[in-house]
């Protein structure tokens, strides 16, 4: 009865700490609430729109006097500007087969516990025995049993004699 008492005061002592706090939680939550209604009462501002960067024009050349040094100077710019343009235009060719004549991935057969005993099996042609599909493999006998009685009944492989097996 004693301890039924104590127990009694303690979750009563508990009831009001509890109760202290959601009261605290409630006026935080309150108080939020009056700042979200008052953020929205407030007319929003324009949203900025994006300011797109004209391309700068190319410089002006400048002019020489002479026709010859003229022409030594286009030459020069003409011969630089030239092979930029040329060799962009190739790698985006290239870029554009390499995209087209790219196969479609195969999934990689050999990762799983089955295809890596089934390639272990494929060297023997007279059959293995469980004990070396252990040795090679590297699995547990459970798991090498639990491989060989799934691909028995698949018809991959078949028993020669107990504890050996064969492809099929």
């Amino acid at each position: 009865m004693k301890n039924l008492a104590d127990d009694l005061k303690f979750v009563k002592a508990e009831i009001k700490a509890l109760s202290k706090k959601l009261e605290q939680v409630s006026k935080k939550a309150y108080a939020l609430m009056k700042a979200v209604a008052a953020n929205k009462a407030k007319p929003k501002a324009a949203p900025k729109k994006k300011v797109v960067k004209k391309a700068k024009a190319a410089p002006v050349k400048k002019t020489v006097k002479k026709t010859a040094a003229k022409k030594t100077v286009k030459k020069a710019v003409a011969k630089k500007a030239a092979p930029k343009k040329a060799a962009a235009k190739k790698t985006v060719k290239k870029a554009v087969k390499k995209v087209a004549k790219k196969p479609a991935r195969k999934p990689a057969a050999s990762a799983t516990p089955t295809n890596k005993v089934l390639t272990l099996m494929k060297r023997y042609k007279k059959g293995v025995a469980i004990a070396k599909l252990k040795e090679r493999s590297g699995l547990s006998d459970k798991q090498i049993s639990n491989i060989l009685h799934r691909a028995s009944k698949e018809g991959k492989i078949k028993r020669v004699a107990r504890g050996v097996y064969q492809l099929a």
